[in-house]
């Protein structure tokens, strides 16, 4: 098998170390990385089955997957729990053969508790388009009565419910169904995952999350309470590095390839 996809030269060791590939990203990711002390190198997301191969081959350490491919990914992969309930993964460690994790959604857990967020006996309204609302998943251990996911349409939403334990009343809805704005009225948190917050749907008494960075006007308007979670990319480029190279990083080392993967994946 020949890797003529793969950059010419690329090496089995960087700088003493083992690398980590990046799939997908663009070159300024790799770029910060190095400068914050992880030797990084980018590559192709296609074809996969060669390019995985390759990192392999080529003594990489693992890999970060860039959103627009951690889908089609996963077939490849080793899957963890939280990746299989996912369908995606984020990080691979090749240690052991392709291992794949989904650390967004524990990331997301992880930044509510830190700010004290429960959602016992509370009712929440997932909103997105397709893969972005699995970064909700996390949301199920946190004592919800009630979830509800508004996706593209009613069969992704009805996708995303799946990775819910029994026990939690789900509902599942499309982005113009008319019960959206009826149902929101029930629920005390709205997090919005993807795509755009769907007109007349925040009322004062909500809580909010926004992902996407474009919701501020409507909530704003709203008069509803945005709640903020600026260590969430934050956490999960620290989730993903643990997974591939086994070892804690410095979060403060993290911050400005923090900030270059949220910008370079909008959602």
């Amino acid at each position: 098998m020949t890797y003529r996809h793969l950059p010419p030269g690329a090496p089995r060791k960087a700088g003493g170390e083992s690398p980590i590939a990046l799939l997908g990203y663009p070159p300024e990711i790799a770029s910060a990385l190095r400068d914050s002390g992880i030797v990084a190198l980018g590559l192709p997301g296609a074809p996969l089955d060669e390019v995985l191969a390759a990192c392999e081959t080529l003594g990489f350490l693992g890999a970060l997957i860039h959103a627009d491919v951690q889908e089609s990914l996963a077939p490849h992969l080793y899957l963890d729990p939280d990746a299989r309930r996912a369908g995606r993964a984020d990080a691979v460690a090749f240690t052991g053969g392709p291992r794949g994790t989904y650390t967004a959604p524990e990331a997301l857990l992880d930044a509510l508790q830190q700010r004290g967020y429960t959602g016992r006996s509370a009712s929440a309204m997932l909103i997105g388009r397709a893969h972005d609302l699995q970064v909700g998943l996390g949301l199920a251990r946190l004592g919800f009565r009630s979830v509800t996911v508004v996706a593209s349409n009613r069969p992704l939403a009805e996708q995303v419910l799946r990775g819910f334990p029994a026990g939690v009343a789900a509902y599942a809805l499309s982005r113009d169904d008319r019960a959206v704005q009826s149902l929101a009225e029930r629920c005390e948190l709205i997090v919005l995952t993807g795509g755009r917050m769907p007109l007349g749907v925040l009322q004062p008494f909500h809580t909010v999350i926004d992902l996407t960075g474009h919701a501020g006007p409507l909530i704003e308007q709203s008069g509803s309470t945005e709640l903020r979670l600026p260590d969430f990319p934050l956490r999960v480029l620290s989730r993903q590095l643990e997974h591939v190279t086994g070892q804690r990083i410095r979060p403060e080392l993290l911050e400005t390839v923090a900030r270059l993967l949220t910008a370079g994946q909008r959602i």
